[in-house]
């Protein structure tokens, strides 16, 4: 099949494709991942998965494969499809050393007020007649967390460079190729308004994690990240903001297993209280930087305009 053979479809129907393309690849390539895997590990993890209890070198094998299955295959299928020109359908245009340096302060900058909008949200509740919503959103939450923590609680540093890939690089690539590549892009040229779209895409962007008590930062974040790429037309920014972000995270992780042993740093109520007013004040300057950011952008666009 030819690059650019659905070219011609309307937005509406290049994203429903895209789904369906997120659909067979997280059921066809996982598979892919498992076969290759049996020569290697045998059948005895892979049952274990089905019984919930594989072990932990199988469940981050899986996590990798899942994530390309998921995040990587799909909208690197749907540009082929979509554009003669792959790349730069993704929004692989070339990034700018300055674009990327306040890339990467804009998302240092937003954490205080993440971690604001964590703890709100961790005081989110239901009504009483709604109680096994609210248990089952508790128990995805926890079971994450601990999944999560398994991963990262090593001293091992080939284990923590193999997390690096895993939970900063991978995902940074990944999903911004699915979420800011090809869905916010096509509800961008089918909305004709790019803010409805980034709003659009961050909420699908957070649910897409199953983990409801923690929505709210991950939309806030979600939001930056959409920014990020419609305001500096490249979706390097976004990927660059995504893994500081994700290797932030790492780092901040690591430091308390250091320092404070006893405390579970994936633990909102036990890392401590976020101070409001710096939350407030880091929204605000972010909000000044993607400003800047965006006039940046826009001012070098039209100079290479006029130089044409």
């Amino acid at each position: 099949m030819p690059k650019g053979a659905f070219a011609g479809l309307h937005p509406v129907l290049q994203l429903i494709l895209l789904i369906c393309l997120v659909l067979a690849s997280s059921l066809l390539v996982t598979l892919i991942g498992v076969l290759i895997a049996i020569p290697f590990w045998g059948l005895d993890p892979v049952v274990a998965v089905l019984n919930g209890g594989a072990p932990l070198y199988f469940m981050k094998y899986l996590q990798l494969v899942q994530s390309i299955a998921m995040f990587v295959v799909p909208p690197v299928l749907a540009a082929v499809l979509f554009s003669k020109s792959p790349a730069s359908w993704l929004g692989f245009n070339k990034p700018v050393a300055k674009a990327v340096f306040f890339a990467i302060v804009i998302m240092l900058v937003i954490q205080p007020f993440v971690s604001l909008t964590s703890e709100l949200n961790m005081q989110f509740s239901l009504p009483e007649s709604m109680d096994r919503l609210m248990q089952w959103m508790q128990t995805t939450e926890e079971a994450a967390n601990s999944l999560m923590f398994s991963f990262l609680d090593t001293t091992d540093p080939v284990v923590i460079l193999y997390n690096i890939f895993l939970i900063a690089i991978v995902p940074a690539v990944g999903e911004e190729l699915l979420f800011r590549g090809g869905i916010q892009s096509l509800l961008i040229r089918w909305l004709k308004n790019p803010h409805v779209a980034i709003i659009v895409t961050s909420i699908l962007f957070s649910a897409m994690h199953m983990q409801f008590l923690t929505f709210l930062p991950r939309f806030v974040l979600g939001l930056v990240l959409g920014y990020l790429m419609v305001y500096g037309r490249s979706i390097w920014y976004s990927i660059m903001g995504h893994f500081t972000n994700n290797f932030l995270s790492l780092v901040v992780f690591h430091y308390y297993r250091i320092t404070k042993p006893d405390v579970n740093p994936l633990d909102p109520s036990q890392v401590g209280d976020s101070q409001p007013l710096l939350g407030w004040a880091g929204l605000v300057v972010v909000l000044a930087l993607l400003y800047y950011f965006r006039q940046h952008n826009k001012a070098r666009s039209e100079v290479q305009v006029a130089e044409v």
